[in-house]
């Protein structure tokens, strides 16, 4: 019994240090050609989610092929990529279930392309589009964001951007 109480001892006296070496939990993750690093084990600019949450938040009213029109919200993708200091490229979008996609510096800048943490007023979920979406104003370009190319930059689940040149 004293070696089991000395053995937990000695464990909960090693925590403080292991607590202080922790990074919190990236909620976003940006890598690649990137010109601000906040993570330098990794070289990457890692959002947690209240970082993610500070940033200037935009709404998109607007249909997808997987939902009715709702009301999406979160920050412009150009106030995310300028947080991480990128300016220029291509962007591949990476998900909790490995699926990735690019897209290009110009929809971010022609669109006002937002990556979504809500629609209609509640947090998307891992289960459900979350816990991130890109979304594209596609009601208000029906023309130009229909079809397989468009729909395909509609990105669920995401958790990680690659910037590439």
């Amino acid at each position: 019994m004293k070696r089991r109480l000395m053995l937990g001892s000695m464990a909960l006296a090693t925590l403080p240090g292991i607590a202080s070496t922790l990074q919190p939990k990236a909620f976003l993750t940006v890598s690649g050609r990137i010109g601000r690093i906040n993570n330098k084990t990794t070289n990457t600019y890692d959002f947690t989610e209240s970082d993610f949450l500070k940033l200037n938040q935009s709404s998109i009213t607007t249909g997808t092929s997987w939902t009715p029109t709702s009301v999406f919200v979160g920050p412009l993708l150009l106030d995310v990529m300028q947080a991480a200091g990128v300016t220029s490229g291509t962007l591949t979008f990476k998900t909790l279930d490995d699926y990735s996609a690019p897209i290009p510096w110009e929809d971010l800048v022609r669109y006002g392309v937002i990556l979504a943490h809500s629609q209609d007023g509640k947090r998307l979920s891992n289960k459900r589009w979350g816990p991130l979406w890109t979304i594209y104003p596609r009601d208000q370009n029906p023309v130009a964001l229909k079809g397989p190319i468009a729909e395909s930059r509609f990105i669920w689940q995401v958790n990680r951007i690659e910037a590439k040149s």
